[in-house]
C-alpha cells in the first residue's frame, strides 16, 4: 500500500462519518425550523452517539496523517490544518450538546448565549468545513468496503450504540430536569406555565409602540386592502389557543394566547383565489413567509394567559405559529402581505435563516 493510501477500514469509517455528519446537519436544520416532527430530534441524538463511536477509529487515521508531517505540498498542508480545525469543532459541538442535555455548566455562556445556542451556531459553522473536507478528502468508498458479514455487524453495532446512547442520554436528561424547569422532547427547558408575560424573550430588543398610533395593514393579493387600529383588533371576535413557544435558545413556555385568527382578516380583505401564502412583517422590518396551509393556523395575539402582551413580547400584536420555533413568531406586527407567487413564499422560507441571525 502506497504512503497516504486509505485502508479498507479508513474508507469504511470516513464514508460512514460523512453520512452521519450529513444526517446530523439536515436534522439539525429541520430542528431549527420547527418542532412538528419529534422523531427528528431522536434521530439527531442517536446519530450523534453513532458518530461518537466512530471517533476513536477516526483518531487513528488522523494520527497516521499527522505522523507524515506537513509536506511541501501546500494543498495537503492547508487541507490538513483545515481538517484539524474541523475535527476540533465537531468534538466541541458534541461536547456542548451533551453538556446541555445533562445540564452541565451555566445556562448562559460566552456573549450571553446558551450552551445549546452555541451547539447549533457552531454546527452551522461546520457546514463549509465539511464541504471542503469532503471535496479534498473524499473517501472513495468501494462496494467491497460494506458487503462482508463483518461490515454488516459493525454497522449494526454502531446503530445499536447510537440508539442506546440516545435513549440513555434522554433518560439522564429527564432525571436532571426539575419541576420548575421541566424538559421537552426538543431538549428545551420549561420557563413559565400559563404565567402571562413572565417567560423569556425571543429575538430583537424591545420596541415600545403607542397603541393609538399603531396600525396593521393587510396588503398584497387581496381585493380590498385594509388598515386596522388596535381598537379594531380588540373589537373583533377573540379566539384563544393553547400553544408552546419553543425557542432555539433552549427554553419553552406553555401559554394561553388570545387574539384574532389571521384567516378572519384575510377573508375580510378578500384574499384572492390564487394566493400562495402570507408574509408577516414587524415594525422593525423583521419578517417571515408561510405557505397558505400554515397561515390558516396562525393566531395574531393581543393577550397571553389573560394579560395584555408586554412590549417585550410584541405588544400590540404578535404571531402565534403552532409547531414553529420562536423566531417565526413575529412580534410588533405592522403588515400582513398576501403573496400570490409560490416562489415568493419559497424564497422567504429559504432565506429565513438571515432573520435568526438578527437575534445575536
Amino acid at each position: 500500500m502506497a504512503v497516504g493510501e486509505l485502508t479498507r477500514m479508513d474508507r469504511f469509517v470516513n464514508t460512514l462519518l460523512l453520512a452521519l455528519l450529513v444526517i446530523l446537519g439536515i436534522s439539525g436544520i429541520v430542528m431549527l425550523y420547527g418542532t412538528w416532527q419529534p422523531w427528528v430530534f431522536d434521530l439527531h441524538r442517536m446519530t450523534g452517539f453513532s458518530l461518537i463511536v466512530l471517533l476513536p477509529w477516526k483518531g487513528i487515521t488522523i494520527y497516521r496523517s499527522l505522523q507524515r508531517g506537513m509536506e511541501k505540498n501546500f494543498d495537503r498542508s492547508a487541507v490538513l490544518w483545515i481538517s484539524l480545525v474541523f475535527a476540533h469543532l465537531v468534538a466541541l459541538v458534541i461536547i456542548l450538546g451533551v453538556m446541555w442535555m445533562w445540564r452541565i455548566g451555566p445556562y448562559q455562556s460566552l456573549f450571553l448565549q446558551t450552551i445549546v445556542a452555541w451547539h447549533w451556531i457552531l454546527g452551522l459553522a461546520l457546514i463549509p468545513f465539511l464541504a471542503l473536507h469532503a471535496w479534498r478528502r473524499w473517501p472513495n468508498p468501494r462496494k467491497e468496503d460494506f458487503v462482508s458479514r463483518r461490515d454488516f455487524l459493525k454497522l449494526i453495532g454502531i446503530a445499536v450504540a447510537g440508539v442506546a446512547g440516545g435513549w440513555l442520554t434522554t433518560r439522564l436528561a429527564q432525571a436532571q430536569a426539575t419541576q420548575e424547569s421541566p424538559r421537552r422532547f426538543t431538549g428545551s427547558r420549561g420557563f413559565g406555565l400559563f404565567t402571562g408575560n413572565d417567560f423569556p424573550l425571543t429575538g430583537e430588543a424591545t420596541v415600545d409602540l403607542d397603541a393609538e398610533q399603531w396600525r396593521l395593514a393587510v396588503t398584497g393579493a387581496v381585493e380590498k386592502p385594509i388598515t386596522l387600529t388596535y381598537g379594531d383588533i380588540l373589537a373583533r371576535r377573540r379566539e384563544t389557543t393553547t400553544q408552546v413557544i419553543d425557542c432555539t435558545s433552549g427554553w419553552y413556555s406553555l401559554q394561553d394566547w388570545a387574539g384574532v385568527q389571521l384567516t378572519d382578516l384575510l377573508q375580510e380583505a378578500g384574499m384572492k383565489e390564487n394566493a400562495a401564502g402570507v408574509k408577516l412583517v414587524s415594525v422593525t422590518g423583521y419578517n417571515h413567509s408561510y405557505p397558505l396551509g400554515e397561515a390558516r393556523k396562525i393566531l395574531l395575539a393581543t393577550h397571553v394567559s389573560g394579560e395584555v402582551l408586554a412590549p417585550s413580547h410584541g405588544f400590540p400584536l404578535r404571531a402565534v405559529v403552532p409547531d414553529r420555533r420562536g423566531w417565526f413568531w413575529v412580534k410588533w406586527l405592522a403588515e400582513v402581505e398576501v403573496l400570490e407567487n409560490y416562489w415568493q413564499v419559497v424564497g422567504g422560507i429559504l432565506w429565513s435563516p438571515r432573520q435568526v441571525l438578527r437575534q445575536f
